[in-house]
């Protein structure tokens, strides 16, 4: 009794170090329900009226308000393989209404989206930031690419294509054009494994890795002849800026391997670069050649100059003869209506 009455006397100021510990965390602890219960729309009412909540349920935060996804882009394979599983498929992924089952339509869409935007801002270098939104659709065209290829194969019932898959393969292999290749990922040898035979005899797949081959050799003819007769309007949007390049390296070469006295017409040189008469002398210009005039009021190009160099702002926009209706279609189309 006189042990029980001694303890029932201890003063609560000597508690030990531990017992002090676990009330400064239970008070921190009710601390941190507080705040989140100022967020809780009832909670207003039971501190009204005056009922008294278990420590357990003080220190319990409220339930956070569901969060609705808006993410734009195509889920991966494997996430995108467990909702199919699931049944969990959103209706806008449904092929024909299953919700087991989901369609290349919504991905086919996003890759023409994504690969008028790589048209349209390019040739708008003007605007603010243009530069980073042309980094950012770049990347969301591969991965939209990506995606796109990947339901080709869940869809696949034998060795036979998809409707333009010849054409979507492409895109692929044009985006190894320029020196954004790094963002592809797999190398083409590579990546030419996986694509059936079928798309690799297809005309837009020959037209694409023929044009590859023609860029990395400086075969500046064969690659503008072939892009004014072959390349679709879509397969155009991609290839568009490496056409100016092109043209840069047959001008340097011209210029470089002609004679100092004997100047090279403007007009031959517009039948070569596939561009109008007008649009040759500032394309000179913007390489940083002088032009003259003759005595009949021809325009030339004199040879061996040294000043070459390609601008540091990238060219300005110059059409491609023979494919003026794809300009015309792409500049006044809104974003993603290519056919």
């Amino acid at each position: 009794m006189e042990r029980s009455g001694h303890f029932q006397r201890r003063n609560p100021s000597h508690s030990s170090p531990s017992s002090s510990s676990s009330t400064s965390y239970r008070q921190s602890a009710h601390s941190r329900s507080n705040r989140f219960a100022k967020s809780a729309p009832n909670s207003v009412g039971r501190r009204i009226s005056g009922h008294q909540e278990p420590e357990a349920a003080k220190n319990e935060p409220s339930d956070p308000p569901a969060i609705a996804g808006t993410c734009p882009f195509m889920c991966p394979e494997e996430e995108r393989a467990q909702r199919e599983r699931l049944r969990d498929l959103a209706v806008f992924e449904r092929l024909n209404g299953n919700p087991s089952l989901s369609s290349p339509s919504l991905a086919v869409k996003k890759v023409k989206f994504h690969v008028i935007s790589h048209y349209k801002l390019r040739n708008h270098s003007s605007f603010q930031d243009a530069s980073s939104l042309h980094y950012l659709n770049l990347e969301q065209l591969t991965k939209s690419l990506t995606s796109l290829f990947d339901l080709y194969e869940v869809n696949r019932s034998s060795n036979s294509a998809c409707e333009n898959e010849a054409e979507f393969r492409s895109f692929y292999v044009l985006l190894h054009l320029g020196s954004n290749s790094q963002l592809m990922g797999e190398s083409l040898s590579l990546w030419f494994r996986h694509v059936p035979s079928s798309i690799m005899r297809s005309k837009e797949m020959c037209f694409a890795r023929e044009l590859l081959r023609f860029f990395r050799f400086g075969n500046y003819k064969r690659f503008l002849n072939a892009v004014a007769a072959e390349a679709s309007c879509l397969q155009y949007c991609i290839i568009e800026p490496y056409v100016n390049e092109v043209r840069a390296l047959a001008l340097a070469f011209i210029n470089n391997g002609g004679y100092k006295l004997h100047p090279y017409p403007l007009a031959h040189l517009s039948n070569l670069l596939m561009m109008k008469v007008s649009e040759v002398e500032s394309f000179c210009n913007a390489c940083g050649l002088e032009t003259c005039t003759d005595e009949e009021g021809n325009k030339l190009l004199p040879m061996k100059q040294t000043t070459f160099c390609r601008p540091k702002g990238g060219f300005m926009r110059y059409g491609l003869m023979g494919l003026d209706q794809f300009e015309d279609q792409l500049l006044n189309c809104a974003a993603g209506e290519g056919e």
